[in-house]
């Protein structure tokens, strides 16, 4: 049969079905590199090691470097305090007033000041020291200074009421003995509780301590949680 040499040859198949396959042989190949390709890599992290015992950061130096001298305005202002509750304690007037509630505010006002002085003077000591910043293992428990506190609190409680004595003196004749029994009591209730009170009012070493600690505790570099070292009361 005779061929027109000059009129081209029509396609064996449909243009519309070899564009479709090759988009999907494009689609595919696009698929296989992308499950071929590694996943990326996780933002880098560093894990301390037992041996970092300096301060990490910045902020970590400055709270440490506060945490590392006493606070001497903190313990002049007990100082004065302590100063008027005595002489105030000591005065004639109040001990020999008519009212009883006059009389009972001279063993209340020592056994708070002296309280505040024993557990304020405490917490205006220092708490950090630049060289060693300490931190439990993972597998250790939290610190705990409650032990100290109460124990404090206790040691007020027991010598308030000696300090009282000595500002009284002789005690006046018209006391009976529960009157004498109520000072020596309200002044060892006094104490106990002054020495809690500066954990509302500490000093800046006790803050920076524990604004320290808050940043020491969270997670580490492998992911746990870890808490460091922790001064809470």
């Amino acid at each position: 049969m005779w061929r027109d040499g000059h009129r081209p040859r029509k396609p064996s198949g449909d243009a519309r079905t070899c564009g479709s396959h090759g988009t999907a042989s494009r689609r595919s190949a696009r698929f296989a590199a992308a499950l071929d390709a590694l996943p990326p890599q996780p933002a880098p992290t560093y894990a301390y090691a037992p041996g970092d015992i300096y301060p990490r950061g910045d902020r970590e130096r400055e709270l440490c470097e506060r945490a590392s001298h006493p606070d001497w305005w903190y313990l002049g202002g007990l100082l004065l305090l302590n100063g008027a509750t005595i002489t105030y304690g000591s005065l004639g007037q109040i001990q020999d007033n008519s009212s009883a509630f006059v009389r009972y505010t001279a063993p209340t006002v020592v056994g708070l000041a002296w309280g505040a002085g024993l557990g304020g003077g405490w917490l205006a000591l220092p708490h950090c020291d630049p060289h060693f910043v300490g931190e439990l293992p993972r597998e250790g428990d939290v610190r705990a200074n409650w032990p100290v506190a109460v124990s404090i609190a206790l040691l007020a409680g027991a010598t308030a009421p000696l300090i009282n004595k000595i500002l009284v003196g002789n005690e006046p004749e018209d006391w009976t003995n529960e009157e004498r029994f109520a000072h020596v009591l309200t002044a060892g209730l006094s104490g106990f509780a002054g020495a809690l009170l500066p954990y509302l009012l500490p000093p800046t070493s006790w803050s920076a301590a524990r604004e320290l600690e808050h940043i020491r505790v969270g997670t580490d570099g492998r992911g746990a949680f870890s808490f460091g070292y922790t001064l809470a009361f």
